[in-house]
């Protein structure tokens, strides 16, 4: 039996009888950083959705299982119990989260007590000490205030907070710095990195890849509704093999005088085609064969995978 929290193995879900993501596989382990990046309508969200058993989410084959459980074989009421025990998630905007007319401090106790893990006697020296490790230093007064009150970047602080409070053995971040100064991103990040080393698993959506290298122990690559990249992060930023993945860090600005090469056209938002390579309208390493390509992932060196190797060599 795997000893991964986490297993995914052909992940086909939609949000109706079209799949919006495919063949997605890939297994977390305690204390691993997974990062997800790739461009906007790429899938990334979706997966995160799916593993939540989020409404409005259709799988429509593959499997998902948590630790000896696997989820498809559950009942809906019993499926979402056990992925909100251990699943926490912080999402991009996470004032969708909570009610805004309604203090934190109110939401707080509701939640904790849902889980069965609130104790008053306890309660605020826990807030005070979640709120620090997120740089919310005033933690009374941003407590009893209610989300509408606060920015964007502070409400996601907050849930952050929370998703720490709740101490959910993996946690699910979508673009959960976007909102924040790069100072604040920064204190965010190495808490991040502090709860891997307490042994939570984390699956982080980004379009940061410097950020994706900072927290990554790997990395996955999605391009229209596939991983078209996967391995460790140290692999997947410096010798990357598929050309999607050399265009995505060739786009990324540098402090220097040169002008990132950037990638012309648009994604494809059609989702995941049965035949062909979604990327080749895009590719300048496009080949005719390309039209008729079968997706797989395919080994690139050890713990390294790529469904092209038309890149390899590329970023190093």
């Amino acid at each position: 039996m795997s000893d991964a929290l986490l297993s995914v193995s052909r992940l086909c879900a939609g949000y109706g009888e079209r799949p919006a993501v495919a063949d997605i596989s890939f297994s977390l382990h305690r204390g691993e950083i997974l990062c997800l990046v790739g461009e906007s309508g790429c899938g990334k969200t979706t997966v995160l959705r799916s593993l939540l058993c989020a409404p409005g989410v259709r799988w429509l084959s593959g499997e998902i299982a948590l630790k000896d459980a696997e989820l498809s074989a559950l009942p809906g009421k019993a499926r979402r119990s056990l992925c909100s025990q251990r699943l926490g998630v912080v999402f991009q905007s996470p004032e969708a989260a909570f009610n805004p007319i309604r203090s934190y401090r109110r939401q707080f106790v509701e939640t904790l007590k849902s889980h069965g893990i609130f104790n008053p006697a306890t309660f605020d020296r826990q807030v005070e000490q979640a709120f620090a490790r997120v740089e919310l230093k005033d933690w009374r007064r941003v407590l009893n205030a209610c989300p509408y009150a606060l920015s964007g970047g502070m409400n996601q602080r907050v849930a952050l907070a929370l998703a720490m409070l709740l101490g959910q053995d993996i946690l699910l971040g979508d673009e959960l710095t976007s909102a924040l100064d790069a100072t604040i991103q920064l204190s965010v990040a190495k808490e991040l990195k502090k709860l891997r080393d307490d042994g939570v698993a984390q699956i982080i959506v980004t379009h940061h890849l410097a950020l994706a290298g900072f927290l990554a122990d790997r990395i996955g690559v999605m391009y229209a509704g596939r991983l078209v990249e996967l391995g460790r992060a140290g692999d997947v930023l410096r010798h990357p093999c598929h050309p999607y993945t050399v265009s995505l860090i060739e786009a990324v600005p540098g402090l220097e005088d040169a002008v990132p090469t950037g990638l012309p056209g648009s994604p494809s938002l059609s989702g995941p085609q049965k035949v062909g390579c979604e990327f080749m309208e895009r590719c300048l390493r496009a080949r005719p064969d390309c039209a008729a390509r079968i997706y797989a992932l395919e080994r690139a060196g050890d713990g390294h995978f790529a469904a092209c190797n038309a890149g390899k060599g590329d970023g190093s």
